[in-house]
């Protein structure tokens, strides 16, 4: 019986970095497909070192900025890289509404600032029980340990926590150690997941598939 719900942040709760407006202005501007733009950010040894909290946010960005070429101040540089940037408002009220029977976690690659984010441009920390950040414990998806710590602080056992993201190399981790999984690709099929597995009801799908 699923009795919490394990999330991931990017590419779930926000759009994939290609469908920024912003970020296809710069990669267009230094000549990247958005695919090799993406690498470029999210593959290399800064973001290795940054996604473990061995760089900080801003000095991994920084450090973008430069290995880029971008000129002028790094906070000019983010603005237009993140340009465009919503919450997909399907997955807000879905949390919402799954917090209400079920502890809620997320557990994100991601950077130092992650937490301050939720809390202070998206304001929705409200919306975890537990936020287990790579940059904070020092491990990142797909390792075992991360899923370890996640668990640990949700204060369920595996087959009691349905995990979902967008990543199919975190799914196959995520399986491999007893958790069941969703691989996300968009909010109508996840909810329809959810709808048969029965862990929403026909209304709630109906109300919530309205949104998007």
């Amino acid at each position: 019986m699923i009795r919490a719900f394990l999330l991931d942040w990017g590419g779930v709760f926000n759009p994939q970095h290609e469908t920024l407006e912003g970020y296809h202005a710069l990669a267009g501007r230094y000549g990247y497909s958005p695919e090799d733009f993406y690498a470029h950010l999210y593959s290399g040894p800064e973001w290795a070192a940054a996604r473990t909290g061995r760089l900080t946010s801003r000095d991994y960005w920084g450090q973008m900025q430069r290995k880029l070429g971008v000129p002028g101040d790094l906070d000019r540089f983010l603005a237009e890289l993140f340009a465009g940037e919503v919450i997909n408002p399907t997955m807000v009220a879905l949390t919402e509404t799954l917090r209400g029977r079920f502890r809620v976690g997320l557990l994100s690659n991601a950077l130092d600032d992650l937490e301050s984010l939720l809390a202070e441009r998206w304001r929705l920390e409200h919306l975890f029980d537990v936020v287990v950040n790579s940059a904070r414990v020092g491990v990142a998806k797909p390792d075992p340990q991360a899923f370890a710590l996640a668990l640990a602080a949700l204060e369920h056992p595996a087959d009691e926590v349905l995990f979902v993201d967008d990543k199919p190399r975190n799914i196959t981790a995520a399986q491999a150690l007893g958790i069941p999984s969703i691989h996300y690709t968009d909010a109508p099929a996840l909810l329809a997941e959810l709808r048969r597995r029965d862990l929403i009801t026909p209304d709630e799908h109906a109300r919530l598939n309205a949104i998007g």
